[in-house]
């Protein structure tokens, strides 16, 4: 019998759970509830969430051509920044903000999208 490396065996449960989170989300469910469908433990579902919450950054630039902003007739408003969330929520954040507290928010509306 062959035995698989301590490196893939963890590659292989990082899958396993990717699959189940992404499905867990698609389905509107809570996690408990789709943790008890699927024979899940509901702390192992939170912790590979977490786990995934620290490796991935949805960023992406858009291309911005000097004459897209000549057309600009209103002054924007430089005193904040808004974050939107899996296209779900839209967060604005102003000067002087608790970087935790945001960094909490931002972790449950994702389970909440």
């Amino acid at each position: 019998m062959e035995q698989i490396s301590r490196a893939e065996q963890l590659e292989q449960k990082r899958i396993y759970w990717k699959q189940h989170i992404d499905s867990w989300q698609e389905t509107g469910l809570t996690q408990a509830e789709y943790c008890r469908r699927n024979n899940l433990k509901h702390h192992q579902l939170v912790y590979w969430k977490k786990r995934f919450l620290k490796t991935e950054t949805d960023v992406s630039f858009v291309p911005l051509k000097l004459e897209d902003l000549l057309d600009i007739t209103e002054q924007p408003d430089h005193s904040a920044l808004s974050v939107v969330i899996n296209n779900h929520f839209k967060i604005e954040i102003r000067r002087g903000f608790d970087a935790l507290l945001l960094r909490q928010l931002i972790f449950v509306l994702r389970g909440l999208a």
